[in-house]
């Protein structure tokens, strides 16, 4: 290759990235505001970042200059608006938690009970309740912690879940010993330990409230969810749990089982779960003839509601918030783009709480969307090309122009078989090179058996999806019914349940590394970024059907 046309080729790859920031700004501003935010974490200072904005505002404000100087000066805004929200929020839990040092360890605090309570055995007949407090004041009525998040341990015994210990939407005052500590996100939290007999339960939950509407909307799912398999061992628990998150039922050695085989991911309520749901509903309304623009108009609330009742997991409001921006595009005359629904997913995410950017969940969550996003597409052409799909619905054409109807169906039914194939080994590729560095630096942990098993398991946790959904909505009608389709949702968690046993035994298929630095993380996806804009280069030029070697035979 000549340095002609090795100049050639970079610039084509500037042009193809300033086609793409013209087409879908709002990729490079999310990308501006997460970088901000970073910053604002690792150095503070919001309040020469605020001043910083301040100025950007008003040049912008003046209405002078040129274009790429007035980009610049709107960059700088975006940059320096992520560092003063980081580093503004970061500033208010240093504070509270130095009010808390001040006021000694022992407290007694008044809270509303969060929507989930998540139960842990423990030794014997006892147990630990976890709970996110809403609300929080101290025993005089203030205002305690704005900035802190506030996690509640309250022990007590195992059978108390039923009846003493503490249910979302109730109003309790708790005293214990509270602490701030860093969390696995290395921002500061703070966590109450408190037990039955330094709890008191102020008011019930008002039966009204949506939050105690939606926990008992959760809780009535899970029983229906377990219709006809109640002893089918570990079964009904990993129903509830893909269906619904409720993954403390799961036992731990099964989860140890799934999380070496480096499928885990399927277990927590995220894109995979909205996506099914938001396309049954899709096929729903459109099947009663409701307008494509207004599609939104009627699944977004359905959306939202299993989002809250699911538990509200950061990866499943960054799936619902995707899917609410993807669906209501054409309702303002704009075509549904999967990165500026991600982008602009982002950005409200980010803005709204900036702490999740060291999420662990919500950042796996967002980098494999964006891997499907960007790569499934070009992994799915690149499939078809090399199993010579082109070629195969040629000679379906050529069976039905000359009559032969029952060879045109034995080629249609290969056709999908390959497809289905082809999509599914696109989707895992994808997913494991977008996750593989965020697995190696959190976890230190390298799953290749994971590639092989998602083969299998995530098709199995889509079917155990539409078996269950089918399920709730026959339980309504008929136990018989939903045993049924129970039944056959269970069928598949077994498949799923094999499958994770088998690849934990290859000794290959899941072990230990060194932690990867910082560095490899951002090597490695500056490595995908160049990849993803090779394709755009490509793909303009010839709708990639360079990939396409079944086009010199058509």
């Amino acid at each position: 290759m000549t340095w002609r046309h090795r100049f050639t080729r970079c610039a084509a790859a500037v042009e193809a990235g300033a086609r793409q920031h013209r087409r879908q700004p709002l990729l490079a501003v999310a990308s501006l505001f997460l970088a901000g935010i970073v910053c604002g974490y690792r150095w503070g200072a919001w309040p020469a970042a605020a001043v910083g904005a301040a100025v950007c505002g008003l040049v912008l404000a003046g209405r002078r200059g040129g274009a790429a100087p007035r980009a610049c000066v709107g960059a700088a805004l975006v940059f320096l608006l992520g560092w003063c929200d980081a580093a503004w929020n970061d500033a208010g839990r240093l504070r509270e938690a130095e009010r808390l040092k001040a006021a000694g360890p022992r407290q007694t605090f008044v809270c509303r009970v969060g929507p989930e309570v998540v139960v842990t055995p423990t030794r014997g007949a006892a147990a630990k309740f976890t709970f996110r407090a809403e609300q929080l004041r101290n025993g005089e009525g203030r205002r305690m912690f704005r900035y802190l998040p506030v996690t509640v341990n309250w022990f007590g015994a195992r059978q108390s879940g039923e009846t003493l210990a503490p249910r979302a939407g109730e109003v309790w005052r708790l005293t214990g010993r509270a602490a701030v500590k860093k969390g696995r996100d290395g921002r500061l939290a703070l966590t109450l330990n408190t037990g039955e007999e330094r709890a008191a339960k102020l008011t019930e939950a008002d039966l009204g409230a949506w939050l105690v509407r939606i926990s008992r909307a959760r809780r009535q799912a899970a029983r229906r969810l377990v219709i006809g398999i109640e002893d089918w061992g570990v079964v009904p628990a990993l129903n509830q749990a893909m269906m619904l998150g409720c993954r403390n039922e799961i036992p731990r050695d099964m989860r140890l089982v799934f999380s070496n085989s480096g499928t885990i991911h399927v277990f927590a309520i995220s894109g995979m779960n909205i996506a099914l749901i938001a396309a049954l509903l899709i096929v729903l309304v459109a099947a009663l003839g409701v307008p494509r623009p207004y599609w939104v108009l009627v699944v977004g609330p359905l959306l939202v509601f299993y989002t809250f009742a699911s538990g509200s997991q950061p990866s499943a409001v960054r799936a619902c918030l995707m899917a609410l921006i993807y669906f209501a595009a054409p309702l303002v005359g704009r075509k549904p783009d999967g990165i500026a629904a991600l982008s602009g997913t982002a950005l409200l995410v980010y803005a709204y709480a900036p702490s999740l950017v060291y999420n662990i969940g919500c950042t796996l969550s967002f980098a494999v969307m964006g891997g499907l996003v960007v790569f499934c597409q070009p992994f799915c052409a690149l499939g078809r090309s090399l199993c010579r799909v082109g070629l195969l619905e040629q000679r379906a054409r050529l069976y039905k122009q000359a009559g032969s109807p029952a060879a045109e169906r034995r080629v249609r039914w290969s056709i999908a078989v390959l497809s289905g194939i082809i999509n599914s080994v696109a989707v895992s590729l994808a997913a494991w090179l977008a996750s593989l560095p965020l697995t190696a630096y959190y976890f230190a942990r390298f799953t290749p058996g994971g590639f092989f098993a998602n083969l299998v398991i995530a098709p199995c946790a889509f079917l155990v999806m539409v078996g269950g959904c089918l399920g709730l909505a026959a339980s309504l009608v008929s136990d018989w019914l939903a045993s049924s389709f129970n039944h056959a949702a269970g069928f598949f968690t077994v498949i799923m349940i094999r499958t994770a046993e088998i690849t934990v035994g290859f000794g290959w298929a899941n072990f230990r590394i060194a932690r990867w630095a910082p560095w490899m993380v951002w090597s490695w996806f500056l490595v995908l970024a160049a990849c993803a804009v090779w394709l755009r280069v490509r793909r303009p030029a010839d709708g990639l059907a360079w990939l396409d070697g079944d086009s010199a035979l058509s």
